[in-house]
């Protein structure tokens, strides 16, 4: 029995507007990925120059140490909902592999929620954190001195990323579990 010809237009228009939004979120990561891609590829300028200056004497660069501390911290969080994305992350498939494909496909999408519950759990903490650090006024003991609150915010938005990548991935279950990795895996 066929849909009404306009069940077909609401499901085709529903199924483009989650593919723009899906569009526009690897876009988000990819730009994020990006930053934290630059941030290394300054950091292994700064530490030789650092370097070059101390031994020439002509004196240092005093924040970089706790500036690369606050890039690595940032980049790992914001870089996560890429490298998920991407299929880059540490992944073991024995029991996917090994189950029918409609059984893998449930499993996939099955990890998928509890990924995204998981995570929306920490935004939701992370948030809280960051609410409470920001209502404190808290600094850390540091030379450069950024406020907490902003580490963790950067902890929420995150989890945050991290939770759609999650449900987006349920859409994608077929496709994750026909490859043992995500369809957009170049290769890791």
């Amino acid at each position: 029995m066929d849909q009404p010809l306009h069940v077909k237009t609401l499901d085709d228009i529903m199924r483009r507007q989650i593919d723009a939004l899906e569009t526009g979120f690897r876009q988000v990561t990819f730009f994020l990925a990006a930053l934290v891609a630059i941030s290394v590829g300054l950091i292994a300028l700064l530490i030789p120059l650092n370097l070059l200056l101390i031994n020439m004497q002509w004196g240092n660069i005093w924040w970089l140490y706790e500036a690369v501390e606050y890039a690595l911290y940032v980049g790992v969080f914001i870089g996560a909902p890429w490298v998920l994305q991407e299929g880059a992350h540490v992944r073991v498939d024995v029991l996917i592999a090994a189950l029918p494909k409609r059984r893998a496909i449930r499993l996939e999408q099955g990890v998928d929620v509890a990924g995204a519950l998981l995570c929306f759990l920490l935004c939701y903490y992370g948030a809280r954190a960051a609410l409470s650090e920001f209502e404190d006024g808290t600094l850390p003991d540091k030379d450069l001195r950024i406020a907490n609150w902003y580490m963790l915010a950067v902890f929420a938005g995150s989890f945050f990323l991290l939770a759609v990548e999650f449900l987006f991935r349920i859409r994608r279950a077929v496709e994750i579990a026909d490859t043992g990795n995500s369809p957009t895996s170049s290769g890791f």
